[in-house]
């Protein structure tokens, strides 16, 4: 089986000696290993034997041999991947070297088991839902999205008003510093951060998450991922921006953007002994004590 991998650059010297030991468990476990060049020539002095290894910049390069994506980094590298592996089969599996980690599958402390599992392929596919993203005008910017749509009022500290139908239906005009379109995947991203619910990965749903609402009656509301929601940008002197998973789309006033569910999923690995729960307890601490958090208390 051929294994991909795409990384960031490392910053420090332990997580270097991390890659090191991955890469010599990977050549004498696989026959084909094509890595993102970028990340190749950051790390390459780090690997002894390149027999086995190839380079690849594109998903062209990879849809047809790759069953498995290796993810080096935190969850913004996890991000990044979709363009590689969107449309294919390829599953996503991510290593966490950043901090909170809450998509990838495995910590530091995983690495040496993450070579023999998926080599004997003790592991699962979980299938995540993705945004797409459809403009009224020309736009060459990100049309699809792992946790959310964000639309922010381009001034800081002035409201943003925003018309949002769904299917075609006059919802509300949420004002206030903007508006988010959650997948459950970005259910504990920003849009937990803007007092959203968490939602588990397999829920058939999206999320409408006010950001700082002007009114407070303004809540969160779920709707079904089957919905197309239209969100109108105002004629304004306060343009709108858009980001999609964090990356800047547009700046514009008086157009409209709809929301749907993309045609694809993105594919994540999960190993035999991890589930959504287990994850939300270790990332989010659930269940420890200030007193246990600090050691003082």
């Amino acid at each position: 089986m051929t294994i991909s991998i795409y990384g960031k650059v490392p910053k420090n010297l332990q997580d270097r000696l991390l890659i090191k030991s991955l890469f010599d468990d990977l050549t004498a476990t696989y026959g084909n290993i094509l890595v993102w060049q970028p990340f190749f020539e950051a790390i390459s002095e780090l690997i002894e034997d390149k027999s086995k290894l190839k380079t690849f910049n594109s998903k062209e390069e990879i849809k047809d041999s790759s069953k498995i994506l290796l993810s080096l980094g935190g969850d913004g590298t996890m991000l990044d991947t979709v363009d590689y592996v969107l449309g294919t089969d390829i599953a996503v599996l991510g290593i966490n070297l950043g901090h909170l980690g809450f998509l990838t599958t495995a910590g530091r402390n995983d690495i040496k088991n993450i070579v023999k599992q998926t080599a004997n392929g003790n592991f699962t596919i979980e299938k995540r839902r993705l945004l797409q993203a459809e403009y009224s005008f020309d736009c060459t910017g990100r049309r699809y999205a792992v946790n959310e749509a964000c639309f922010l009022s381009t001034n800081r500290g002035s409201i943003i008003d925003l018309e949002v139908f769904v299917n075609d239906k006059y919802v509300s005009t949420f004002s206030g510093d903007g508006l988010l379109i959650a997948t459950p995947t970005g259910s504990t991203a920003y849009s937990m951060s803007a007092g959203g619910p968490i939602i588990t990965p397999e829920s058939q749903c999206l999320c409408l998450t006010p950001i700082a609402p002007h009114n407070l009656t303004f809540r969160p509301v779920i709707l079904s991922d089957d919905d197309v929601i239209k969100v109108k940008i105002p004629n304004s002197d306060n343009p709108c921006k858009m980001l999609m998973d964090g990356y800047s789309v547009f700046e514009r006033s008086d157009e409209y953007v709809i929301i749907r569910k993309a045609p694809y999923d993105w594919n994540l690995v999960r190993l035999e002994d991890q589930d959504f729960f287990l994850a939300i307890r270790n990332k989010l601490m659930w269940g420890q004590t200030p007193k246990r958090l600090s050691g003082n208390l």
